[in-house]
């Protein structure tokens, strides 16, 4: 698979700087941020605001951009721009009233978690996808490692039953110490027999070095955000921050690629802002809708009058917004279909 890129680059950008920060600096920086927030919690609702409004929100409208920002893509993506959002309001309404807010916000803590991984999964493979032996990617060990590692960091993080999630009680997996202490030294074991492979691999240039180091990072993240930081929300922050930047530089990257021949009429805001000296226009564009439309949101949920409806506004809304974006990310991200891989590998 080829990019406008050089089919030397080993990377998925185009230049190493920016390979780098992505595979390196990114995950540093979640790291280093939750780790401060942690030890001086008065930072938190600062630096949770910072993420929310410029990273974790325009993530989100990112999304929009492969959808509906032309009447082509209104008209080819309608469902998932009408019924799909009432279909998820729909549920989550449906949720409340069954067992109210605890519900809602278990669903959000457990599926946020497959989505974080699947979406680590799909930048993971795009830069396998540069190795020079790409059947290392669907290795059974790499894959064993590489779920492994999220799946026993997240039973770790919801088996704290002093937690909450944003002052939201939710639905906790109860799991023994012995039998906590004994899945993360499996987690550990796996994860070193992974780096003594993936070393032999390195050397004999079967990975490229980028894939070895986007990996470390991967591992790192989970172990750091659901086990070494013991608050719940502080964890989520750190892993948010980092999932945030990774999913806008993805749609970027993508739509780079996608518009790299030029402006089309079909598509001519987006491959406009796609094109290569438009990127800080490109960003400053996503910034305001997204300033326009949660601001308004939001302005609107607070303007309802309080207690009319007997149902937290807020909660429901913004669960819509998040769920339906999982929805959409599970099926318009898929590496196998051709129109995503060959703009991203």
């Amino acid at each position: 698979m080829r990019t406008a890129m050089s089919s030397s680059n080993q990377g998925i950008f185009s230049t190493p700087i920016i390979n780098w920060g992505y595979l390196a600096i990114l995950p540093f920086f979640a790291i280093a941020t939750g780790l401060f927030v942690y030890n001086n919690p008065s930072s938190f609702d600062l630096v949770l605001t910072l993420d929310l409004w410029l990273l974790g929100y325009h993530h989100l409208i990112s999304t929009f951009s492969r959808i509906a920002f032309d009447k082509k893509s209104m008209k080819e993506n309608w469902f998932y721009l009408i019924p799909l959002p009432l279909m998820v309001l729909a549920a989550i309404l449906g949720l409340y009233y069954f067992k109210g807010a605890i519900i809602i916000a278990t669903v959000y803590i457990y599926w946020q978690w497959y989505h974080y991984s699947r979406q680590s999964e799909g930048v993971s493979k795009a830069y396998g996808m540069k190795s020079q032996n790409k059947m290392l990617i669907n290795h059974k060990l790499n894959r064993l490692v590489f779920y492994t590692t999220p799946l026993v960091c997240f039973l770790w993080m919801v088996s704290r039953d002093n937690n909450t999630f944003l002052g939201m009680t939710f639905l906790h997996i109860y799991i023994p110490e012995i039998l906590r202490n004994t899945l993360l030294i499996f987690s550990l074991g796996l994860t070193i027999l992974w780096l003594i492979n993936a070393v032999k691999w390195l050397v004999n240039k079967q990975i490229t070095l980028y894939y070895f180091v986007y990996m470390l990072g991967h591992f790192s993240i989970y172990y750091v955000s659901y086990i070494l930081i013991d608050n719940l929300t502080i964890g989520w922050l750190t892993i948010n921050i980092w999932h945030n930047v990774q999913y806008i530089g993805i749609v970027w990257l993508f739509n780079r690629n996608k518009y790299k021949a030029g402006v089309e009429k079909e598509h001519f805001l987006i491959s406009y802002l796609s094109q290569p000296n438009k990127i800080f226009m490109y960003m400053l564009v996503f910034l305001l809708l997204t300033f326009t439309f949660y601001g308004g949101i939001n302005k609107l949920i607070y303007s309802f009058p309080s207690g009319l409806s007997g149902l937290p506004l807020v909660l429901i809304v913004y669960a819509t917004l998040n769920f339906h974006h999982y929805i959409i990310d599970s099926q318009i991200w898929k590496l196998r279909k051709k129109a995503v891989s060959q703009n991203l590998c």
